[in-house]
């Protein structure tokens, strides 16, 4: 037990520092294009190859991996994004970002995925969900932290991928010495697509409006702002807040939807994000960012708060997404439920930022933003059509206490009572 409590620890750092690292390096790719000259599309497909790597390493490279040693894949992977760190360094070739972070995408699906099996693992069985919840506050607590490195090495970005790339290597140096014996690689789960979109169209098409909007939000916008002449200390503080609201939101969220018809909560989360979106967006026509004095100062403040209020609208939404999907499918399913919505979230990722691509080719810049607002309105007023159109699930036969994080297929969302709630 002592070993497996020292073990959790070390892993806790090492993946702290790798969430750090990752956090970051999605704000410090989009203004090193941004710095460079590159074009609006060159900062959306670089961000769609990263999810695409991540879109593969999750669902099939992972396993084989898995397969040579937990430890020597963690150390492999995070070797692979510290090279990928440097070389972001020292160029600033589209192709070669494309490149590096495709890699980088596949690599850290490998590190979450057996960090997520080591701790499904490693945590005792009375103890699972509050280890679960320290994860999670773990993952929350560094995308705040990640900011700070953009603060810090704003005057040259290139030293902040170094710095990056330091990081990915201390989180080797603390989980290689662990004694532990190595988790069980879970089995390969069968996508259920049709049957969850059927059980839970609510579920199915929020989780990949969900991935799509998150990442146009956190890659796509730090680039459109900083083309705008927002600095890089304000974007920081802006991604910062986003991920704060997280934090703030995501226990009370969850706790609330315990006690209603999930679908409520999803309605009242989709529709205020899409307001949100639309009262920022507007703001962000002036640019009173760029210049000194009161006006820019007000607006710099409404940025931040409507900040952290999105991110805590959209951020916690998967969590609910896959809690009312559990609510609508048979428990042996549960598993391959989480899966595929994993799965789904992990293709609105990828699709997202190549229309945002297009969307800027044959439009304009604030295409992303509007695309944002309107798919975010769709969702919520699909789930208030679905409202009407079915029952809501018993109280006493719903799930509670679904942690879920869209990193890994390898914790399985658990169920439980209303009364055993721990959100």
């Amino acid at each position: 037990m002592t070993i497996s409590i020292v073990s959790l620890r070390s892993l806790f750092v090492s993946i702290g520092m790798i969430h750090l690292s990752t956090a970051a390096l999605g704000t410090l790719v989009s203004l090193r294009i941004a710095d460079s000259g590159g074009s609006q599309e060159a900062a959306s497909f670089v961000a769609a190859s990263y999810s695409m790597g991540f879109l593969l390493g999750c669902f099939f490279i992972f396993r084989p991996l898995a397969r040579i040693g937990h430890i020597r894949a963690f150390a492999a992977s995070a070797a692979l994004c510290s090279l990928c760190a440097l070389l972001l360094s020292i160029s600033e070739n589209t192709f070669v970002l494309i490149a590096a972070r495709f890699a980088t995408g596949l690599a850290t699906a490998s590190l979450y995925s057996i960090g997520d099996a080591w701790i499904n693992d490693s945590a005792p069985a009375n103890s699972r969900g509050r280890i679960l919840s320290i994860y999670y506050i773990v993952l929350g607590v560094t995308s705040v932290a990640s900011q700070a490195f953009i603060i810090l090495f704003s005057g040259d970005l290139s030293e902040a991928f170094v710095m990056m790339s330091a990081l990915y290597s201390i989180a080797i140096i603390v989980l290689v010495p662990t004694r532990t014996s190595p988790p069980s690689v879970p089995a390969h789960a069968q996508l259920r697509l049709i049957a969850s979109f059927r059980e839970s169209p609510t579920a199915f098409i929020g989780v990949f409006v969900n991935g799509f909007v998150l990442a146009l939000l956190l890659t796509v916008l730090p680039y459109q702002a900083s083309v705008a002449g927002m600095s890089a200390n304000m974007i920081a503080f802006v991604v910062a807040a986003f991920y704060l609201g997280r934090i703030l939101f995501q226990f009370p969220i969850g706790h609330a939807s315990d006690r209603m018809d999930r679908r409520y909560m999803i309605a009242a989360m989709s529709l205020s994000a899409a307001l949100t979106v639309m009262i920022l967006s507007i703001a962000s026509r002036n640019e009173g960012f760029t210049i000194a004095g009161e006006s820019g100062l007000v607006l710099q403040v409404v940025m931040i708060i409507g900040s952290v209020f999105l991110g805590g609208l959209i951020m916690p939404l998967y969590s609910v997404l896959v809690a009312h999907a559990m609510d609508r499918t048979v428990p042996v399913y549960v598993g391959a439920t989480a899966v595929t919505l994993l799965f789904v979230y992990t293709v609105g990722s990828v699709v997202g930022p190549i229309f945002g691509g297009i969307g800027s080719l044959l439009g304009s810049d604030r295409a992303v933003q509007w695309m944002c607002w309107v798919l975010m309105l769709v969702a919520g007023m699909f789930t208030v059509v679905r409202l009407k159109m079915r029952e809501s699930v018993p109280h006493a036969e719903a799930a509670s206490g679904v942690a879920a994080s869209p990193t890994s297929v390898s914790i399985s969302p658990e169920t439980k009572r209303p009364e055993q709630s721990r959100f």
